[in-house]
């Protein structure tokens, strides 16, 4: 390997997905990594909404090295069972959401600027470059790789490499000029009807709201004839809480989802002000707060992507390949899949060549390989996100009565083993990367 030219490896985007990826390739012998992204640099302030990391999801972060250091931070509360409830306060009942017992980690609430700040620590401690400010508006397909082009701070950059990674969101620049050079017009996400939006209130400011969260309900979702939400506590002390309300709200353009905090406001109390404690009382002091408005988040996906590479050296993961609604809460963890089963795939791919070089063939057989491996698994994540999103549209009284009762007859029945699929799965590979970090320590 060590007279082998080493392969050049751009990722596009530095989120979860990216800075994941990153941290698996630079651990294979005979890759050099380079990020891109489009941010300034790292944010020295809490931003972002909560989301819920699988076990699946912190298995991989382990075989990064880093779920200890994640599970340390203030922020982040263990959650094997979620709370069902109606809008009235009545009892539903209890959803499993993985035991340590189980699958070697529970479920966690998380806010994701915290997941981003462990990673982008493994990130600068391994020294992988990232180019702040970068943003990609290139892309040429050679017979021996891709050239990439973008700028960064005004400046014109390129590159030819051996693999690029497309690791920028639901908007994905490199989805777009891959889809281009395929000569096939670009997938577009889909709005899905549904609007989220949330934030943070603390705890302090709610009188009673210490008596209505514990060790055993530290997150509660509440369905209600005219939308859903998420109520969590989300710092070890307890000290803030966590909202997020779904509701339908009619598409618009992206310039007009920059919606003003009075009229985000107006709505949630039209829909919600009427709920059961605590949630108009959180909506209140939210709406009173000097904070910034509310995180707005027009629910998209993009389903069914037919290309994550181009049958080239370009590919594309996480939520520029498959940008799943929030209601599976598995979006950060496919991501953190996706990284870790190309990994894999590459660290085979590497340990097999020998002193050959990669050539256009080797690398095309890999991305096909990993599409192949991931798009079942993505594909039915998102198909059991729907359903579940259409649990938090509008619906009669009636229609909610049926919709509670034939909630509480499922969970009546629900065992933890019913999510074996989701929180039982390991990345083939993945403890590998555990015990090569161990060995070369």
């Amino acid at each position: 390997m060590s007279s082998k030219r080493k392969l050049e490896v751009v990722i596009v985007g530095g989120g979860i997905g990216g800075a994941s990826a990153a941290i698996f390739l630079s651990s294979i012998e005979g890759i050099n990594v380079t990020v891109l992204e489009n941010r300034p640099g790292r944010s020295s302030e809490v931003e972002g909404g909560i989301l819920m990391l699988g076990p699946n999801g912190m298995n991989v972060l382990k075989g990064l090295g880093v779920s200890a250091h994640l599970l340390s931070r203030p922020n982040g509360v263990p959650v094997q069972w979620l709370s069902i409830l109606d809008s009235a306060g009545g009892y539903i009942g209890k959803v499993p959401q993985g035991s340590t017992a189980r699958y070697g980690f529970s479920s966690t609430m998380i806010i994701r600027w915290d997941i981003l700040e462990v990673l982008l620590d493994e990130v600068e401690k391994r020294r992988i470059p990232i180019r702040w400010n970068s943003k990609v508006v290139g892309l040429e397909q050679m017979s021996d790789g891709a050239i990439v082009r973008w700028t960064e701070g005004g400046t014109e950059h390129e590159k030819k490499v051996d693999l690029l990674v497309g690791s920028d969101g639901i908007w994905s620049n490199v989805r777009t000029l891959m889809y281009k050079g395929l000569g096939l017009a670009t997938p577009k996400p889909v709005y899905s009807g549904l609007l989220g939006t949330g934030g943070f209130v603390d705890s302090a400011s709610i009188p009673g709201i210490g008596d209505y969260f514990n060790a055993e309900r530290p997150v509660v979702v509440i369905h209600g004839c005219r939308g859903f939400i998420c109520l969590s506590q989300i710092d070890k002390e307890a000290k803030r809480i966590a909202w997020w309300a779904t509701y339908e709200a009619a598409d618009r353009s992206r310039e007009e989802w920059q919606i003003p905090r009075d009229e985000i406001f107006k709505e949630l109390n039209r829909r919600f002000s009427d709920w059961a404690f605590p949630v108009s009382q959180i909506l209140e002091v939210a709406e009173k707060s000097t904070a910034k408005a509310p995180l707005l988040w027009p629910i998209s996906e993009v389903e069914g992507l037919p290309h994550w590479h181009n049958d080239g050296t370009v590919v594309l993961i996480g939520d520029a390949a498959h940008a799943m609604p929030p209601h599976s809460a598995q979006g950060a963890s496919q991501a953190l899949e996706d990284a870790a089963h190309l990994g894999h795939l590459l660290r085979q791919y590497m340990s097999s060549s020998g002193e050959q070089e990669a050539s256009l063939s080797d690398i095309r057989s890999v991305l096909s390989t990993f599409q192949k491996a991931r798009e079942g698994r993505v594909g039915e994540i998102i198909a059991k996100a729907n359903q579940r999103g259409d649990q938090k549209r509008d619906i009669s009284a009636f229609g909610m009565f049926v919709r509670k009762w034939g909630m509480k007859l499922v969970i009546m029945f629900m065992q933890e083993s019913w999510m074996d699929g989701w929180f039982g799965y390991q990345v083939p590979g993945i403890d590998e990367w555990e015990k090569s970090r161990k060995s070369s320590a």
